[in-house]
């Protein structure tokens, strides 16, 4: 494996030792609010004391603990949560820093778990390690500072760390966060500790080739294809990937027992999924048994049909020895957005776990316990609950809201939720800015040293997918738009791929011409069968152009002309780097003038269609539609050529 070692993302910590030893019992003065009587005036009596969120957290800790039967690892969970802590030690609950952390519901930089199976149960806690500037650049380095001390005082690698830092360093100021770090505390067995990295940290349209960079560095060469073509095969748009953990074990080898590896492991968010969507998704991984997750949404949102109102997530693990499939999926659902009141999610807990045999009185006492107010008086103390095969058996994790900050209240159970449709011209500006050029094949073909023969079988499905049948696609939306003003853009850009006229300077003419000149570069052992991306992307294309409604291919139109400025300029790059002559890739300079009027033709079409409520919602779904089946088309060349 290649050794991407980088050791230059650790820093050594200048005072997170001194953090630590510093956290004394403040004199109660200094931590308390006075509640002041105008009438009586002050009176030392009536000193508040206002908690510190290590002082609250280490108190659930402590209750969770010993209502799970960690009693004898008290003092060690402490010592660890003060550890993960120390960088916000002093702050006090409700004081505000200008930076609202991500890791819960409320705010709070902290966020508790409970794992449970019909053997045995686990406590974690996940924490946010924040800078002294309320930024996201600051909580990096704030986490690197964390990552040093674990290192020195706990039995953790960084290695794996240190090969794809650079990966995940932040540049995206608007990034919600850029390293968490969690602890996990078992009965049987030493603590254990997780890093959380985001993948939109640099760039939001960067994170599917940032995942897949990060799992071929790890070793993972053949992972990302199942990855993406079955968790994340509705495309970058509707299923997103916000998070990659690294387990912080030492390494121990393929020989050593499933359960004792290091795991790496992918988060995705599925925007709008069904059910069925999420079931789909899950069936990536090893552990996925058939019913599973569609049973586990009806138990725990019932009557849910989708779950808009809040994202689903699911999670996929590698341990090593695994490559091309995941061992483990995992299905986190929002509860709190699907439920009344916590009285409600406490309800639909307690009858799944009766019916699979989970430890449904475990669960309760680590309620109530945790518990700070009536369950019915609001809702959001659960955050998520998950559900995971391990050996067969199902787990299932419910996370804990410290609700320090805020409380919301009950309320009715939203019915589906029918969403606005965005302007047109939003959508155009999110596909400029989530370029397809960010597909981890195209990122692939882009760092590594350029391969002829991968070009060749890229442009080859390229002829077969999109060129050869292109304006006969156009043309059936030219004669059935009745709105003269996209009629007359869509003719213009018709006419010029018939190459105004001149039969020489029609495009698949010159397209033809630049496959004959790179035919040098064929792929040796290639097959017709090698062509099954391109004639599935062209059959895919054909039924959203020929679709009923005709704004549905306008909207198709729209993005395969966005799409192409991006895809033109970007394999431009690739073959200057060879040294073919350009007169023989004629087509190619051609379309890299063209298609950049055409996307900016593209706005204007936007513009036109806003005047009609339908013609936005059907171009809007056109535009989707080919974004899933091109990010599909891509999916399958990355299969072909590097796996």
């Amino acid at each position: 494996m290649t050794n991407f070692e980088n050791t230059s993302n650790r820093s050594k910590p200048t005072n997170l030792s001194e953090n630590i030893d510093s956290q004394i019992e403040l004199p109660l003065k200094e931590r308390s609010s006075i509640e002041h009587n105008p009438q009586i005036g002050f009176d030392p009596e009536r000193l508040i004391p206002t908690p510190t969120y290590v002082e609250v957290g280490i108190e659930k800790l402590t209750i969770l603990a010993d209502t799970l039967g960690l009693n004898d690892k008290i003092v060690e969970i402490v010592e660890i949560f003060r550890a993960l802590a120390a960088s916000w030690s002093q702050r006090k609950v409700g004081e505000t820093t200008g930076w609202t952390s991500d890791v819960s519901d409320d705010g709070s930089p902290f966020e508790f778990s409970i794992a449970l199976d019909p053997d045995k149960a686990e406590l974690r806690v996940l924490v946010e390690a924040q800078g002294s500037a309320a930024t996201v650049e600051s909580n990096w380095q704030a986490g690197l500072e964390l990552n040093q001390y674990l290192a020195e005082h706990y039995n953790i690698s960084l290695d794996r760390f240190d090969r794809i830092a650079d990966l995940f360093a932040p540049t995206n100021s608007a990034a919600k966060f850029s390293m968490w770090h969690s602890a996990c505390f078992y009965p049987d067995k030493p603590s254990a500790f997780k890093l959380y990295l985001n993948p939109q940290s640099q760039q939001p349209s960067r994170a599917a080739a940032v995942v897949e960079e990060s799992l071929v560095r790890l070793g993972f060469t053949h992972a990302w294809p199942t990855l993406a073509e079955t968790a994340a095969q509705r495309g970058p748009d509707k299923d997103e990937f916000v998070y990659f953990s690294l387990d912080l074990a030492a390494h121990v080898g393929v020989a050593s027992p499933v359960e004792n590896r290091a795991r790496v492991k992918v988060y995705l968010r599925h925007q709008d999924a069904t059910p069925a969507e999420l079931e789909s998704a899950l069936s990536a991984a090893r552990n996925y048994v058939p019913g599973d997750a569609i049973e586990f949404c009806q138990a725990m949102a019932p009557g849910q049909t989708s779950f808009s109102a809040k994202s689903a997530i699911t999670a996929f693990s590698w341990v090593e020895g695994d490559n091309e499939t995941p061992s483990v999926g995992t299905l986190h659902l929002p509860i709190s957005n699907y439920a009344t009141d916590d009285r409600a999610v406490c309800d639909s807990i307690d009858l799944y776990f009766i019916e699979h045999g989970l430890p449904v009185s475990k669960y309760q006492s680590a309620i109530q316990s945790f518990a700070t107010r009536q369950l019915d008086a609001g809702v959001g103390m659960h955050s998520y609950t998950s559900l995971r095969r391990e050996q067969q058996q199902r787990r299932v994790t419910l996370y804990l809201n410290p609700e320090l900050n805020r409380v919301r209240p009950p309320r009715q159970i939203a019915t589906q939720q029918t969403k606005s449709v965005s302007s047109l011209e939003e959508m155009v500006w999110h596909y400029e800015e989530r370029t397809v050029a960010h597909h981890p094949f195209l990122q692939r073909l882009q760092r590594e040293t350029v391969n002829p023969a991968h070009i060749w079988l890229l442009f080859m499905n390229v002829r077969e997918g999109v060129v050869t049948h292109f304006t006969r696609l156009l043309a059936s939306v030219v004669g059935r738009i009745e709105d003269e003003r996209i009629r007359c853009i869509l003719t213009k850009q018709l006419n010029e791929e018939l190459g105004n006229g001149n039969i020489d300077r029609v495009h698949r003419k010159l397209f033809d011409r630049l496959i004959d000149g790179i035919e040098p570069w064929q792929m040796e052992n290639f097959s017709e069968e090698m062509l099954t991306p391109g004639k599935e992307y062209s059959q895919s294309l054909s039924d959203i152009y020929f679709e009923s409604d005709a704004y549905v291919g306008v909207g198709a139109a729209i993005l395969m002309e966005i799409h192409g400025k991006q895809f033109d300029l970007c394999l431009g790059q690739e073959f200057r780097k060879t040294n073919i002559e350009l007169s023989k890739i004629g087509w190619l300079t051609l379309h890299e003038e063209v298609e950049i009027d055409h996307a900016d033709e593209a706005l204007l079409l936007s513009r036109f269609i806003a005047d009609s409520k339908e013609g936005m919602v059907a171009a809007k779904q056109g535009a989707e539609k080919t974004r899933a089946v091109s990010w599909n088309f891509l999916n399958q060349l990355y299969r072909l050529c590097f796996s």
